[in-house]
Protein backbone atom coordinates (compact mmCIF):
# COMPACT_ATOMS: atom_id res chain seq x y z
CA UNK A 1 0.00 0.00 0.00
CA UNK A 2 3.09 2.36 0.75
CA UNK A 3 3.97 1.68 -2.95
CA UNK A 4 0.65 2.28 -4.61
CA UNK A 5 0.66 5.66 -2.36
CA UNK A 6 4.15 6.56 -3.37
CA UNK A 7 3.55 6.31 -6.94
CA UNK A 8 0.14 8.12 -6.67
CA UNK A 9 1.57 11.49 -5.40
CA UNK A 10 4.28 10.77 -8.37
CA UNK A 11 1.39 10.72 -10.56
CA UNK A 12 -0.21 13.85 -9.38
CA UNK A 13 3.08 15.73 -9.06
CA UNK A 14 3.90 14.79 -12.44
CA UNK A 15 0.23 16.33 -13.88
CA UNK A 16 1.00 18.98 -11.14
CA UNK A 17 4.03 19.86 -13.17
CA UNK A 18 2.21 20.11 -16.41
CA UNK A 19 -0.17 22.39 -16.11
CA UNK A 20 1.67 25.00 -13.80
CA UNK A 21 5.23 24.74 -14.19
CA UNK A 22 5.77 27.19 -11.60
CA UNK A 23 4.72 25.32 -8.99
CA UNK A 24 6.77 23.66 -6.24
CA UNK A 25 7.49 19.93 -7.45
CA UNK A 26 5.92 17.38 -4.90
CA UNK A 27 9.40 15.64 -3.85
CA UNK A 28 10.28 19.26 -2.76
CA UNK A 29 8.07 19.07 0.32
CA UNK A 30 9.12 16.03 2.06
CA UNK A 31 12.84 17.56 1.49
CA UNK A 32 11.50 20.61 3.07
CA UNK A 33 10.01 18.43 5.94
CA UNK A 34 13.37 16.73 6.39
CA UNK A 35 15.28 20.28 6.00
CA UNK A 36 12.84 21.59 8.77
CA UNK A 37 13.17 18.37 11.30
CA UNK A 38 16.98 18.44 10.86
CA UNK A 39 17.04 22.08 11.76
CA UNK A 40 14.48 21.31 14.51
CA UNK A 41 16.96 18.79 15.64
CA UNK A 42 20.06 20.82 15.41
CA UNK A 43 18.32 23.17 17.52
CA UNK A 44 17.15 20.84 20.33
CA UNK A 45 20.43 19.21 20.51
CA UNK A 46 21.91 22.83 21.18
CA UNK A 47 18.91 23.62 23.52
CA UNK A 48 19.70 20.37 25.36
CA UNK A 49 23.18 21.34 25.75
CA UNK A 50 22.72 24.68 27.18
CA UNK A 51 24.59 27.86 26.63
CA UNK A 52 28.30 27.52 27.29
CA UNK A 53 27.94 23.58 26.71
CA UNK A 54 26.02 23.09 29.71
CA UNK A 55 24.08 20.07 29.79
CA UNK A 56 20.50 20.38 30.94
CA UNK A 57 19.07 17.82 33.54
CA UNK A 58 17.00 15.50 31.71
CA UNK A 59 13.13 14.60 32.53
CA UNK A 60 12.32 10.94 32.83
CA UNK A 61 9.51 10.64 30.21
CA UNK A 62 9.38 6.87 30.60
CA UNK A 63 5.92 5.19 30.07
CA UNK A 64 5.45 2.89 32.95
CA UNK A 65 2.41 0.58 34.05
CA UNK A 66 1.95 0.09 37.52
CA UNK A 67 0.04 -2.65 38.80
CA UNK A 68 -0.50 -4.31 42.29
CA UNK A 69 -2.64 -7.19 44.39
CA UNK A 70 -2.88 -7.14 48.16
CA UNK A 71 -4.79 -9.47 50.26
CA UNK A 72 -5.67 -8.49 53.79
CA UNK A 73 -7.10 -10.39 57.39
CA UNK A 74 -9.50 -8.03 58.83
CA UNK A 75 -11.90 -8.10 62.01
CA UNK A 76 -14.58 -6.55 59.68
CA UNK A 77 -15.16 -6.48 56.52
CA UNK A 78 -17.42 -3.53 56.19
CA UNK A 79 -15.54 -1.21 58.96
CA UNK A 80 -12.25 -2.31 56.17
CA UNK A 81 -14.09 -1.44 53.64
CA UNK A 82 -15.24 2.04 54.89
CA UNK A 83 -11.69 2.22 55.56
CA UNK A 84 -10.60 1.56 52.78
CA UNK A 85 -13.04 3.83 50.67
CA UNK A 86 -11.38 6.60 52.78
CA UNK A 87 -8.28 5.98 52.02
CA UNK A 88 -8.75 6.03 48.12
CA UNK A 89 -10.39 8.96 47.83
CA UNK A 90 -7.78 10.84 50.23
CA UNK A 91 -5.21 9.85 47.47
CA UNK A 92 -7.29 11.16 44.28
CA UNK A 93 -8.57 7.90 43.40
CA UNK A 94 -11.62 5.61 42.59
CA UNK A 95 -12.91 2.63 43.15
CA UNK A 96 -13.51 0.79 39.86
CA UNK A 97 -15.19 -2.62 40.66
CA UNK A 98 -16.58 -4.17 43.81
CA UNK A 99 -17.53 -7.52 44.87
CA UNK A 100 -18.91 -8.52 48.26
CA UNK A 101 -19.54 -12.04 49.75
CA UNK A 102 -21.18 -12.00 52.97
CA UNK A 103 -21.34 -15.82 54.67
CA UNK A 104 -22.03 -15.48 57.97
CA UNK A 105 -18.75 -15.60 59.90
CA UNK A 106 -16.03 -16.09 56.30
CA UNK A 107 -17.31 -12.67 54.59
CA UNK A 108 -14.95 -11.58 51.71
CA UNK A 109 -15.08 -8.43 49.14
CA UNK A 110 -12.26 -7.56 46.39
CA UNK A 111 -11.55 -4.00 45.33
CA UNK A 112 -10.30 -3.29 42.04
CA UNK A 113 -9.53 0.70 42.62
CA UNK A 114 -7.33 3.29 40.14
CA UNK A 115 -5.00 5.49 42.07
CA UNK A 116 -2.56 8.43 40.53
CA UNK A 117 1.23 6.35 39.61
CA UNK A 118 2.54 9.07 42.42
CA UNK A 119 0.57 7.74 45.23
CA UNK A 120 0.78 4.07 44.36
CA UNK A 121 4.11 3.45 46.29
CA UNK A 122 2.83 5.72 49.07
CA UNK A 123 -0.18 3.54 49.05
CA UNK A 124 1.17 0.34 49.94
CA UNK A 125 2.00 1.30 53.50
CA UNK A 126 -1.17 2.86 54.08
CA UNK A 127 -3.30 -0.42 53.31
CA UNK A 128 -0.85 -2.21 56.18
CA UNK A 129 -2.87 -0.73 58.48
CA UNK A 130 -6.32 -1.51 57.58
CA UNK A 131 -5.37 -5.65 58.09
CA UNK A 132 -2.77 -8.52 58.59
CA UNK A 133 -0.98 -8.37 55.08
CA UNK A 134 -1.53 -12.28 53.80
CA UNK A 135 0.06 -12.15 50.46
CA UNK A 136 1.29 -9.03 48.31
CA UNK A 137 2.93 -8.69 44.73
CA UNK A 138 3.24 -5.59 42.68
CA UNK A 139 4.41 -5.17 39.13
CA UNK A 140 6.08 -2.37 37.15
CA UNK A 141 5.81 -2.72 32.97
CA UNK A 142 7.93 -0.17 30.97
CA UNK A 143 6.17 0.21 27.62
CA UNK A 144 8.28 3.64 26.67
CA UNK A 145 9.75 1.41 23.24
CA UNK A 146 6.18 0.81 22.01
CA UNK A 147 4.63 4.22 23.29
CA UNK A 148 7.20 5.90 21.38
CA UNK A 149 7.11 3.89 18.08
CA UNK A 150 3.17 4.57 18.02
CA UNK A 151 3.15 7.92 18.09
CA UNK A 152 5.89 8.28 15.75
CA UNK A 153 4.09 5.36 13.69
CA UNK A 154 0.97 7.91 14.29
CA UNK A 155 2.55 11.20 13.21
CA UNK A 156 3.93 9.75 9.78
CA UNK A 157 0.19 8.30 8.88
CA UNK A 158 -0.94 11.99 10.08
CA UNK A 159 1.15 13.17 7.38
CA UNK A 160 0.25 10.70 4.95
CA UNK A 161 -3.31 11.78 5.55
CA UNK A 162 -2.43 15.20 4.89
CA UNK A 163 -0.79 14.75 1.88
CA UNK A 164 -3.41 11.96 0.31
CA UNK A 165 -6.36 15.46 1.36
CA UNK A 166 -4.33 17.56 -0.99
CA UNK A 167 -4.50 14.77 -3.68
CA UNK A 168 -8.23 14.13 -3.13
CA UNK A 169 -9.15 18.07 -3.43
CA UNK A 170 -6.86 18.61 -6.37
CA UNK A 171 -9.21 17.39 -8.51
CA UNK A 172 -6.11 16.70 -11.32
CA UNK A 173 -6.57 12.65 -11.92
CA UNK A 174 -8.51 10.51 -13.41
CA UNK A 175 -11.56 8.93 -12.17
CA UNK A 176 -9.34 5.47 -11.03
CA UNK A 177 -6.65 7.61 -9.34
CA UNK A 178 -9.31 9.69 -7.06
CA UNK A 179 -11.26 6.21 -6.28
CA UNK A 180 -7.79 4.65 -5.44
CA UNK A 181 -6.88 7.77 -3.14
CA UNK A 182 -9.91 7.75 -1.08
CA UNK A 183 -9.62 4.02 -0.80
CA UNK A 184 -6.21 4.74 0.67
CA UNK A 185 -7.22 7.69 2.48
CA UNK A 186 -9.59 5.67 4.64
CA UNK A 187 -7.02 2.85 5.19
CA UNK A 188 -5.17 5.78 6.65
CA UNK A 189 -7.80 6.87 8.36
CA UNK A 190 -7.99 3.89 10.57
CA UNK A 191 -4.76 2.98 11.12
CA UNK A 192 -4.85 6.80 12.82
CA UNK A 193 -7.90 5.78 15.13
CA UNK A 194 -6.18 2.45 15.70
CA UNK A 195 -3.31 4.64 16.97
CA UNK A 196 -5.07 7.09 19.35
CA UNK A 197 -6.94 4.30 20.89
CA UNK A 198 -3.84 2.64 22.16
CA UNK A 199 -1.98 5.67 23.14
CA UNK A 200 -5.34 7.18 24.78
CA UNK A 201 -5.62 3.43 26.56
CA UNK A 202 -1.72 3.32 27.38
CA UNK A 203 -1.75 6.90 29.01
CA UNK A 204 -4.94 5.97 30.98
CA UNK A 205 -2.97 2.74 32.28
CA UNK A 206 0.50 4.80 32.89
CA UNK A 207 -0.99 7.95 34.67
CA UNK A 208 -3.68 5.86 37.11
CA UNK A 209 -2.26 2.56 38.68
CA UNK A 210 -4.27 -0.76 39.41
CA UNK A 211 -4.10 -1.99 42.55
CA UNK A 212 -6.67 -4.87 43.69
CA UNK A 213 -7.15 -5.27 47.36
CA UNK A 214 -8.94 -8.42 48.79
CA UNK A 215 -10.08 -8.16 51.86
CA UNK A 216 -11.30 -11.54 53.96
CA UNK A 217 -12.47 -11.56 57.32
CA UNK A 218 -10.28 -13.61 60.31
CA UNK A 219 -11.68 -16.94 61.02
CA UNK A 220 -12.70 -17.61 64.82
CA UNK A 221 -10.01 -19.70 66.75
CA UNK A 222 -12.05 -22.10 69.81
CA UNK A 223 -9.76 -22.81 72.53
CA UNK A 224 -9.53 -26.60 73.20
CA UNK A 225 -9.83 -27.56 76.77
CA UNK A 226 -7.18 -29.92 76.96
CA UNK A 227 -8.55 -33.44 78.66
CA UNK A 228 -6.49 -35.19 81.84
CA UNK A 229 -5.05 -37.94 82.00
CA UNK A 230 -7.08 -41.61 82.77
CA UNK A 231 -5.70 -43.42 85.73
CA UNK A 232 -5.40 -47.05 85.32
CA UNK A 233 -8.26 -49.09 86.73
CA UNK A 234 -7.68 -51.19 89.84
CA UNK A 235 -9.44 -54.04 90.96
CA UNK A 236 -10.85 -52.01 93.67
CA UNK A 237 -12.68 -49.00 90.96
CA UNK A 238 -13.50 -52.34 88.83
CA UNK A 239 -15.72 -53.26 91.41
CA UNK A 240 -17.27 -50.25 92.61
CA UNK A 241 -17.91 -49.73 89.35
CA UNK A 242 -19.64 -53.21 88.42
CA UNK A 243 -21.24 -52.78 91.48
CA UNK A 244 -22.83 -48.79 90.22
CA UNK A 245 -23.28 -50.76 87.06
CA UNK A 246 -26.09 -53.58 88.63
CA UNK A 247 -27.48 -50.79 91.44
CA UNK A 248 -28.15 -48.44 88.20
CA UNK A 249 -29.51 -51.54 85.92
CA UNK A 250 -32.08 -52.72 88.99
CA UNK A 251 -33.27 -48.85 89.04
CA UNK A 252 -33.91 -48.92 85.57
CA UNK A 253 -35.53 -52.00 85.49
CA UNK A 254 -37.86 -50.18 88.34
CA UNK A 255 -38.52 -47.51 86.58
CA UNK A 256 -39.62 -49.27 83.39
CA UNK A 257 -41.95 -51.57 85.51
CA UNK A 258 -43.22 -48.63 87.38
CA UNK A 259 -43.64 -46.64 84.18
CA UNK A 260 -45.39 -49.51 82.26
CA UNK A 261 -47.68 -50.13 85.33
CA UNK A 262 -49.00 -46.52 85.15
CA UNK A 263 -49.78 -47.36 81.31
CA UNK A 264 -51.52 -50.55 82.43
CA UNK A 265 -53.78 -48.40 85.21
CA UNK A 266 -56.56 -47.54 82.29
CA UNK A 267 -56.81 -51.02 80.29
CA UNK A 268 -57.60 -52.39 84.07
CA UNK A 269 -60.83 -51.15 84.09
CA UNK A 270 -61.69 -53.70 80.96
CA UNK A 271 -59.21 -56.26 82.08
CA UNK A 272 -60.93 -57.07 85.32
CA UNK A 273 -64.92 -56.61 85.12
CA UNK A 274 -63.45 -59.18 81.49
CA UNK A 275 -62.01 -61.60 83.77
CA UNK A 276 -64.62 -61.88 86.27
CA UNK A 277 -67.55 -62.82 83.52
CA UNK A 278 -65.03 -65.46 81.88
CA UNK A 279 -64.27 -66.88 85.66
CA UNK A 280 -68.45 -67.16 85.74
CA UNK A 281 -68.75 -68.96 82.44
CA UNK A 282 -66.17 -71.08 82.84
CA UNK A 283 -67.96 -72.46 86.46
CA UNK A 284 -71.32 -72.82 84.76
CA UNK A 285 -69.70 -75.14 81.70
CA UNK A 286 -68.08 -77.49 84.45
CA UNK A 287 -71.57 -77.47 86.52
CA UNK A 288 -73.49 -78.92 83.73
CA UNK A 289 -71.86 -81.92 82.62
CA UNK A 290 -72.49 -83.19 86.30
CA UNK A 291 -76.26 -81.93 86.46
CA UNK A 292 -76.51 -84.26 83.26
CA UNK A 293 -74.84 -86.94 84.64
CA UNK A 294 -77.11 -86.69 88.00
CA UNK A 295 -80.19 -87.21 85.64
CA UNK A 296 -79.07 -89.71 83.95
CA UNK A 297 -78.24 -91.61 86.54
CA UNK A 298 -81.55 -91.55 88.62
CA UNK A 299 -83.44 -92.19 85.27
Amino acid sequence: MKITTAALLAAFALQGCAKKSGDLAPSAAPQALESKASSGSAAGADQAKGPAGVAIKHVDTRKVIRTGRIELAVDSVEASRAKLEALVQSAGGYIDSTQVELHGTSNTAVFVIRVPAEAFTSMLPELHQIGVVTNESTNAADITDQFVDTEAQLASAQQLEKRLLELATAKNGTLDQILTVERELARVRGEIESYQGHLKQWGDQVSLSTLTVSIAQKVAVVAITPVAPVAPATLGSKTSESFRGSVDALRDLASWMLVKGVALLPWLLFLVPASLGLRRLARRHRRLPVAVATVTTSL
